[in-house]
Formats: C-alpha cells, sequence, structure tokens
C-alpha cells in the first residue's frame, strides 16, 4: 500500500513531493507518480527514488491518498478514469485552479472525501501558502491529512470555498505580482546606478524583512508603511508617485481578473 499518489508530474507535484520526502512525511517507496510525459516520469524516479507509473487507476488502488497535480482541462477525463478504482476511505485532494470539490465528487463514486488546495509557487523553497476547502463529505481524518500535507510547504489556511477563487486570485498568483515589484525596483535601482546583482538583492531582502514585520508584529500595512514615511521625506514623496501611477488601482483589476478568468476554466 502506497501512502499517497500523485496524479501529474509536474513543477508543482514536484515541490510538494520534495517537501513530504524532506519533511518526513512520507518515504519514497510509498509514494506513486504517474504522467502522461516519459521525461519527467524518469526525473521524478531518478531523483526522489519513488515508483512511477503511466497507469493512472493502478496508482489510486495502491493509495491512501490521492493527489490531483493536473491542468483544469485535464481533470474530468482523469477523474472519469480513475473513478471506478477508488474505495471508501480514501481522501482525494486536487490542486486544479478553479475546479470545485462538487465538481470533482459528481465524477467520483459516492461519499468520496474531497479537499481543494491552492499552494502558491514558494512551496518549491518551503515557503508556499496554501489554502484549503473542504467537499461536503471530508471528515476530519480527511481534514487533517490534507492539513498535514500542506503544513509541509510552508503555512496553511482554511476557507469556505466560494472564497477559494479569491485567495486564488490573491496568494495564488500573488507571487508573480511580487516578482514583477522585485523586478521593476531592481530596475528602477539600475537606472539610478546601482549593480544589477545589488539591486536585485536588496530588492529581495526588502520583501522579506517587510513580510515578516507584518506577520510578526501584527500590525496594520498602514501602520507600518507611516512608521517610514517621515514627514516631507522620501518615501512620502514616493508614496505620492505610486498613487499618482494608479498602484492600487492596478492591484484591485489584477485580482478581479485573476478570479474571473478562475470561473471560466
Amino acid at each position: 500500500m502506497k501512502k499517497i499518489a500523485f496524479i501529474g508530474a509536474g513543477k508543482m507535484a514536484e515541490a510538494i513531493l520534495k517537501r513530504l520526502l524532506k519533511s518526513g512525511w512520507t518515504a519514497a517507496h510509498e509514494v506513486v507518480v504517474t504522467d502522461v510525459a516519459d521525461e519527467r516520469l524518469r526525473h521524478m524516479g531518478d531523483e526522489y527514488k519513488v515508483e512511477v507509473s503511466r497507469s493512472n487507476p493502478q496508482a489510486v488502488v495502491e493509495a491512501e491518498s490521492v493527489l490531483l497535480a493536473v491542468k483544469p482541462q485535464q481533470l474530468e477525463e482523469v477523474l472519469r478514469e480513475v473513478a471506478t478504482s477508488l474505495r471508501q476511505g480514501q481522501v482525494v485532494i486536487s490542486i486544479a485552479m478553479g475546479k470545485t470539490t462538487q465538481f470533482i465528487q459528481d465524477l467520483l463514486p459516492s461519499g468520496t472525501e474531497v479537499v481543494r488546495a491552492m499552494p502558491n509557487h514558494p512551496a518549491m523553497v518551503g515557503e508556499a501558502v496554501s489554502v484549503l476547502s473542504y467537499g461536503s463529505h471530508a471528515g476530519e481524518r480527511a481534514r487533517a491529512i490534507a492539513r498535514e500535507i500542506f503544513s509541509c510547504l510552508g503555512e496553511v489556511h482554511e476557507v469556505e470555498e466560494r472564497l477559494q477563487d479569491a485567495a486564488m486570485a490573491l496568494s495564488g498568483c500573488g507571487p508573480a505580482y511580487f516578482y514583477v515589484i522585485a523586478e521593476a525596483m531592481s530596475d528602477a535601482g539600475v537606472k539610478l546606478g546601482l549593480g544589477r546583482d545589488l539591486s536585485l538583492k536588496l530588492a529581495a531582502g526588502t520583501m522579506l524583512g517587510a513580510g515578516k514585520m507584518l506577520q510578526e508584529t501584527g500590525m496594520h500595512p498602514g501602520s507600518l508603511k507611516d512608521m517610514v514615511a517621515s514627514p516631507g521625506g522620501s518615501t512620502i514623496m514616493a508614496l505620492e508617485a505610486l498613487e499618482e501611477a494608479g498602484i492600487r488601482d492596478a492591484f484591485y483589476k489584477a485580482l478581479t481578473a485573476a478570479w474571473k478568468r478562475a470561473q471560466e476554466v
């Protein structure tokens, strides 16, 4: 019996597998990974010494928990393929964007315990923010397993499923927003004469430090901002320029666009 089956061997599946092995939540001999791409299967088998297979039904039969790590457009096909191989007591966890637990339950045997999860890109370095929602049949054991898995990646939050797409627009897509901000800040630093490497290190380090301040002080970001912006100083002038450029409106529009897209998949 395998502890967990990964259906899909993409980058996020690999990040999750890597953290589960590193944390000791599972061992290589307790994992089976499937994918349609032989190259990805070879990589996962060689790198992590896990069992690999092209058979989704067989992988599901052998597993206590099943992690669905396929594209949203592929999810229905995969669910129909494995439905007859699932049995009572297994936990099915999906990281497919926009696909509800009800959608998944409707294609699986009655009573299947389903969890919907959205980890974000920093899972690759063990600093993910993951958001979990639960299907109508998911009991405490299934919920505990999901919390254990995603706690290995970083911090975990639970939300009502109606808020899952909104959370995805913020934290799921959010790393890309910060990468763009870091790139823009770095470019601006270069314009002012800083070396490229130093400029990027200053941007990344400043982001990390500011994030820690938010987490550890529990203060409102506006209050922390005011602590940096002294009267008539450089920071307040910079903030004025950002407001004139429409920074807040840009984020309102960005998150709304991401949220709308999740409704369409």
